[in-house]
């Protein structure tokens, strides 16, 4: 049985183009408005013709892309994938985070399509051929019509951490820094990047990973400590359930959403940059970003908004704590940030 094969040189990188994955995966598509821009295939599946979302497919579909190409072809297909408008950047660790583009990015095209109906009056039946490059356009025109795309910005302290506490867990991240030159997370721009996993998690498993988790933490037990307890002085709830901490040196920008994430986020910045520089700054509504300043501060963000790390200047030092719950009780998104507004920048 066959049906429309896409050439191995060129999978469907646009998403606009290529079969439904809906239709290939439930054997039927019902849009919410009526109209599907996609390829519904006269013929069964052949279990290797790409959807439309190629390696971006969530519903079982990306290792049609993936099992059939080597780094040196994944990296081509994702550089035709983006020439064709539907990201700016590879990945958030390539994205400038200045840009109103690159702050939008990480939401999903449903959201950007709900904004200009919702909040620039547009008509979905108007948007319903349009790709994700055409919608984003279509919305960055929308903001350079209101205030020339320019949002406006507020400044929110977080909780003070005591110095002498402080000063131990920047002890310990120096001696981090010297034996861990790895950025674990790439799709994050972040010179080193580490995760350490709570015990309260892998104590409950006794597989391999649990078991690395386990000796990872072992190994920076110290850090652990101080990093707990300084949370335990702001939210000591919150500090006896979050399942990971995030350790980073040279975090920069990467606007992104921790979509695994189950509540908000608290996270810390020490080192050299400037107080007021290096915040955490979150999508706060279609008009307004918060920056959160961590510096030398606990701040409590919820992650699974746009936000990333505000400039700093080049050549000095950040190191940042992030402490996160991915498997804890749900908590429903918002606000986008917590405490209260000091400033308004721009």
């Amino acid at each position: 049985m066959t049906t429309t094969t896409i050439p191995p040189q060129l999978p469907a990188p646009r998403a606009a183009q290529g079969l439904c994955c809906f239709y290939l995966k439930y054997g039927k598509c019902q849009p919410p408005h009526g109209f599907c821009r996609f390829l519904h295939p006269t013929q069964p599946d052949n279990g290797i013709t790409p959807c439309c979302f190629g390696a971006t497919c969530r519903l079982g579909h990306a290792h049609r892309i993936n099992d059939r190409m080597d780094s040196k072809t994944k990296l081509e297909y994702w550089r035709e994938y983006n020439d064709h408008g539907n990201l700016k950047g590879n990945s958030p660790a390539l994205r400038d985070a200045t840009l109103l583009r690159s702050q939008l990015e990480p939401w999903p095209t449903s959201v950007l399509r709900d904004r200009l109906v919702d909040i620039f009056g547009e008509v979905y039946g108007e948007l319903d051929g349009l790709g994700r490059g055409e919608i984003m356009e279509r919305l960055l025109r929308r903001y350079r019509e209101n205030n020339d795309g320019v949002r406006k910005m507020i400044r929110v302290n977080g909780a003070y951490v005591n110095e002498e506490l402080r000063e131990a867990i920047m002890n310990q991240l120096v001696q981090w820094r010297r034996n861990h030159k790895k950025n674990t997370r790439p799709s994050i721009n972040a010179e080193s990047y580490m995760i350490l996993r709570s015990p309260v998690e892998f104590e409950q498993k006794n597989s391999n990973n649990a078991k690395q988790a386990a000796k990872k933490l072992a190994s920076h037990r110290r850090l652990w400590d101080l990093a707990q307890i300084a949370l335990k002085e702001v939210d000591s709830k919150f500090a006896e359930n979050f399942s990971a901490l995030a350790v980073t040196y040279g975090f920069r920008g990467s606007p992104h959403i921790d979509k695994q994430n189950t509540a908000p986020f608290y996270g810390m910045s020490l080192g050299s940059f400037p107080d007021g520089e290096g915040g955490v700054c979150v999508e706060v509504d279609a008009f307004t970003v918060c920056q959160v300043n961590t510096k030398n501060r606990l701040g409590k963000i919820d992650g699974r908004f746009p936000h990333w790390v505000a400039p700093y200047v080049e050549g000095k030092e950040r190191y940042s704590l992030i402490y996160y719950s991915t498997w804890q009780k749900y908590v429903p998104p918002g606000p986008a940030y917590f405490g209260e507004e000091v400033e308004e920048i721009i």
